[in-house]
């Protein structure tokens, strides 16, 4: 049987008259219960069969696409999708939240039957499946991540200006043999934190031009590194700490490998930061909870969702601007991890 009106209120407790309202985008009934009228509509395949609702519809949901990987990753992601929806709520939208496969892109639903208004995604997107998305005519922001290839609103830290102002705080404290530790090839914020502090090194003369190259696969470790972060694998960390010989500091590439490089020279009998300072990136509640409490660049989470999705309803409205990156600035949080050298 084809459903009704008469079912959606019913379900809602409502009249009638409130449920055409709200299908009709009228004047009548509060924001809030025009939201739930047609989130229940289309849970019960009204709209699909009354397609002159669609657009209504539409107007009322954002999509928020965040690779399945980026669910393990801590802190850093939960803080910025509840910014996000809770920022998408104020402007009046309901937030749709799906998670996806890089190398087996599919669409999402209501992305095809055009239920949503807009797109944020959260994370790497290759540039493929970023073109696929926009090619379906729906605004798109991406959100910690920018794409060489395409020209894309983007909503991101100024990573390589962290990297570069951290490096430059632990040179100020005395240290001389840095590392970076964090696997470039796992994100693209990585690789900027890694050329801030590589920017920094060359800038104090730690280290000559011809000779930064040496020194970085000296002190540094940059490969093969996240899939043990993640699943935290402390003794793979161990053996990769092992594998040369320790710096004076780690400056790692985010707080999350900071906490485990801590956890790892623990066991391996070395102190921090008596032995060897080690720092993070992003100012995760990992900071605080480790001992010692870790140093670490601040970035601003609740601020990257509020501006993303403040960028996407500008961009639903004005389709035919030009793509704009917004870089978000970043400080230094001085905690226990580091010391003064003498």
């Amino acid at each position: 049987m084809k459903v009704t009106m008469k079912d959606i209120a019913n379900r809602l407790g409502i009249s009638i008259n409130a449920v055409s309202i709200a299908l009709n985008d009228k004047v009548g009934v509060s924001e809030e219960m025009r939201l739930e009228i047609l989130r229940t509509a289309d849970e019960m395949g009204y709209i699909n069969e009354k397609r002159q609702y669609l657009s209504v519809l539409s107007k009322t949901n954002v999509c928020i696409l965040m690779q399945s990987y980026y669910a393990d990753t801590g802190h850093f992601y939960s803080i910025v999708l509840r910014s996000i929806v809770e920022q998408a709520k104020a402007f009046g939208y309901f937030s749709i939240l799906n998670y996806f496969e890089d190398t087996e892109f599919a669409m999402p639903k209501c992305i095809l039957e055009r239920k949503v208004a807009g797109v944020l995604v959260v994370g790497k997107i290759s540039d493929y499946n970023l073109i696929l998305l926009k090619k379906t005519g729906v605004p798109v922001v991406l959100v910690d991540f920018t794409s060489l290839c395409d020209p894309s609103d983007c909503v991101l830290t100024h990573n390589k200006q962290g990297g570069y102002m951290m490096a430059n705080h632990v040179i100020q404290k005395g240290y001389k043999k840095i590392g970076f530790f964090g696997d470039l090839d796992y994100s693209f914020s990585f690789e900027d934190r890694f050329l801030g502090y590589k920017q920094a090194l060359l800038k104090s003369n730690i280290t000559d031009y011809q000779g930064i190259d040496s020194y970085i696969e000296r002190y540094s470790f940059l490969k093969g590194i996240e899939k043990f972060i993640l699943a935290n694998q402390i003794s793979d960390i161990i053996s990769i700490l092992q594998s040369k010989e320790l710096p004076e500091v780690l400056i790692c590439a985010n707080d999350s490998n900071a906490f485990t490089v801590i956890s790892a020279l623990k066991d391996m009998g070395v102190k921090v930061p008596e032995d060897i300072g080690v720092v993070g990136f992003d100012d995760t509640p990992l900071c605080e909870k480790s001992i010692p409490q870790i140093t670490t660049v601040q970035v601003q989470k609740e601020l990257m969702g509020q501006v993303a999705v403040s960028n996407l309803i500008d961009r639903i409205h004005r389709k035919d601007n030009i793509p704009m990156t917004q870089l978000l600035s970043v400080k230094v949080i001085e905690r226990d991890s580091l010391k003064f050298r003498d």
